[in-house]
């Protein structure tokens, strides 16, 4: 006589294995949910606050006096609107390549439809380049997911030159005065992102960074280190006035 003891058993077995590894599956995917969720929120607080790994003032203090030192004789047969324009170039530059850097690589006949919404910015970039003599300047370019993804290193990197290109029409200085612009305006067009995007977080370091390298008070450069809370509409108002501001007292 046979018996369907064994079979049942072994039903029971597999149906009791399935269940562990359904629920640790779902345990696992809980977890790390949790984790991306409070790692989010971390972010956004640090980017309020504005946190730094160090105080970029006393930090790069002494940097920041032979760097004066260095560009002042250089500033001084220099037109008084060119720090000011240097600022502007940077802003430019920074929002170009993170505005249109997130549509990636298009074909010219796409990218140049997709650049309408921006063309004014276009105009100020190519006309600034021409008035501070560092023409040509266009945006850097984005290829790859990696080279969005690292849009920030790149503008420290300074692939096309256009950072020495000001160092050697201005001085050092307004080298740090650029590329403190270029991370201000990459942040200002990533606030422009659709409602419901993650809220971006600025590049607190460098910006920090390169204020203090540039002599700018810290009063007029930590806004631009955070973001204020509010809606969406309200940070990016409050992060441009910011912006204003500071190119408004550069010397």
């Amino acid at each position: 006589m046979t018996t369907s003891l064994p079979e049942t058993t072994d039903r029971r077995t597999r149906w009791r294995e399935s269940r562990r590894f359904l629920l640790a599956t779902v345990a696992i995917t809980l977890l790390y949910l949790g984790i991306q969720a409070f790692w989010m929120w971390g972010a956004a607080e640090l980017a309020h606050v504005g946190w730094t790994v160090n105080d970029p003032t006393r930090t790069y203090a002494d940097e920041a006096a032979e760097i004066a030192e260095k560009s002042r004789e250089r500033e001084q047969g220099l037109d008084p609107r060119f720090p000011r324009r240097v600022f502007q170039l940077g802003f430019e530059f920074g929002y170009l390549s993170q505005w249109l850097g997130g549509y990636g690589q298009q074909p010219a006949d796409i990218m140049a439809q997709l650049s309408r919404p921006v063309e004014a910015h276009i105009r100020r970039l190519d006309e600034t380049a021409v008035q501070l003599g560092v023409a040509p300047v266009s945006r850097l370019p984005v290829r790859t997911a990696a080279d969005f993804s690292g849009l920030t290193q790149r503008i420290e990197d300074d692939p096309d030159g256009v950072a020495g290109r000001i160092e050697q029409v201005g001085s050092p200085r307004l080298r740090h005065v650029f590329l403190l612009a270029a991370h201000v305006g990459t942040m200002s067009a990533a606030l422009e992102s659709p409602p419901g995007d993650v809220m971006p977080i600025p590049a607190t370091q460098l910006i920090g960074m390169h204020a203090t390298l540039a002599g700018i008070p810290e009063a007029l450069w930590r806004p631009l280190s955070r973001t204020a809370r509010g809606t969406p509409e309200e940070v990016r108002r409050d992060y441009m006035a910011a912006a204003a501001r500071l190119e408004s007292a550069l010397p």
